[in-house]
């Protein structure tokens, strides 16, 4: 709503219509919206506009005194009396945070892909590749024996 609060509905939505250019100032896309509210029973206020389009925000206010839209964070509009009509138990608060759970900073919260896991045992941590670890050293040193001698162990 204007005041901040967040209100969870499930409104009907309308999506952007089109009337093409050759049909347009017959008062079609009136008579197809009237026929949709009438269909529906439901006031214009109460509907919910999918992304609309300029042209159509101009139509709503022409036809249907919708005037002042207000946009919501899923990019859908509303209008002034969207609220006005609804049930008391829609609205939520916000769920306060426990004294026992602290609000922290992003940065200070914890991230378990930040967690460095333990390195796997050889041959799963020839992913890694690092000549450090010398996961290869033991193949290398049983190429590298003429046959019948044993290998040298890894330094």
């Amino acid at each position: 709503e204007r005041d901040g609060s967040h209100v969870e509905v499930e409104p009907l939505c309308v999506l952007d219509f089109y009337v093409h250019e050759s049909q347009q100032r017959r008062g079609l896309g009136r008579e197809l919206f009237q026929e949709m509210l009438q269909r529906e029973r439901v006031s214009p206020q109460r509907l919910a506009v999918d992304r609309p389009s300029p042209k159509l925000l101009g139509f709503l206010g022409k036809h249907f005194g919708l005037s002042q839209p207000i946009p919501q964070v899923n990019n859908f509009v509303i209008f002034e009396g969207f609220f006005s009509t609804r049930t008391a138990p829609a609205r939520r608060p916000f769920p306060r945070p426990r004294p026992e759970e602290p609000i922290k900073p992003y940065s200070l919260s914890e991230r378990d892909f930040l967690r460095e896991e333990p390195e796997p045992p050889w041959p799963f941590n020839l992913a890694r590749g690092s000549p450090v670890r010398g996961s290869l050293r033991p193949f290398l040193l049983r190429r590298e024996s003429p046959p019948g001698t044993a290998p040298e162990p890894p330094p």
